[in-house]
């Protein structure tokens, strides 16, 4: 693609890092630093590409603000919470509203490499009219050998869960092969069809029950990453699986690892629990039980 066909995609970060300083970092700690400085790399390999990126903020040091108002090009906005989904949404609303923008892609700005190796591939089939969404699946050696090795055995066995509950209720064949639903990324198709699927909000009802809010909050991830994908599949639109040679960076891997290992492990016990969860009650709630504990928002 060239540099003006590049344009029509829109690529949509989010960014809250507290903690960033400027400069060289000062050990493998701080947590906000390393990620902080991953997404200005992913932030300025958008615009690199001559993607459109859009990119909002909250609760960023001062500095990093600073950081990112310098940069020429990027599309800029402040986010109104600190929970991820009405950050994206906001950002997939603008984004879409532009008549150039033919395919929305939300990332991780931590994931330099995905923008760099990966997303170019994911972009292709949907220009081509292939599919309406892309859920990149990453190579299972890369995976294993540049993620922390926790988290490669946490998110292969919730993947595992994830597909299974999937087949359970009919979303996917028994014979398919699932998808990499805990890899982050989402590529789609800028129609008001698809865009609505990302857009939509649903609220899962915690009373009376023992689970804290951070097991349980759709606002958080769900609705964007995982709601979206599951209501694609089951109103019959185009979602498919393009591997991607994806490398987790290795200043992250060392900070997970090595300079915070232990809230990384839990964190990512709280994510598999709660996603395995919310699915459960949204499949439910699709299914029209009345026992579900989800609600449409906007319903």
């Amino acid at each position: 693609m060239s540099i003006v066909e590049n344009s029509s995609i829109a690529v949509c970060m989010i960014t809250m890092y507290p903690d960033w300083y400027p400069g060289e970092a000062r050990g493998i700690k701080n947590i906000d630093k390393i990620r902080g400085d991953l997404a200005l790399k992913s932030i300025r390999a958008s615009l690199k590409k001559g993607y459109s990126t859009f990119v909002a903020f909250h609760e960023n040091s001062p500095e990093l603000n600073k950081e990112l108002k310098k940069i020429e090009g990027i599309l800029l906005y402040k986010r109104t919470t600190k929970n991820s989904t009405p950050s994206k949404r906001h950002l997939i609303e603008s984004a879409a509203k532009d008549p150039q923008i033919k395919v929305i892609a939300v990332i991780e700005p931590e994931k330099a490499s995905f923008i760099k190796d990966c997303l170019k591939l994911c972009i292709a089939p949907i220009l081509e009219n292939k599919t309406d969404i892309v859920v990149p699946k990453r190579n299972e050696d890369l995976f294993k050998r540049t993620y922390p090795d926790y988290m490669y055995e946490s998110e292969t066995e919730s993947i595992k869960l994830y597909n299974e509950e999937l087949k359970a209720h009919g979303i996917i064949p028994s014979t398919h092969e699932g998808f990499d639903t805990f890899f982050g990324p989402r590529v789609f198709a800028n129609k008001p069809e698809i865009v609505a699927l990302f857009v939509a909000s649903y609220r899962f009802r915690i009373e009376n029950i023992s689970f804290p809010e951070l097991y349980v909050d759709a606002e958080e991830l769900s609705n964007t990453n995982f709601h979206s994908i599951v209501l694609a599949l089951k109103q019959g639109y185009r979602v498919e699986s393009v591997e991607v040679s994806f490398i987790y960076p290795p200043s992250q891997k060392e900070n997970e690892e090595k300079g915070a290992r232990e809230h990384f492990i839990e964190k990512r016990k709280a994510q598999r629990l709660g996603f395995i969860i919310e699915l459960m009650h949204f499949v439910t709630f699709l299914e029209k039980n009345k026992a579900s504990r989800v609600s449409n928002t906007e319903g």
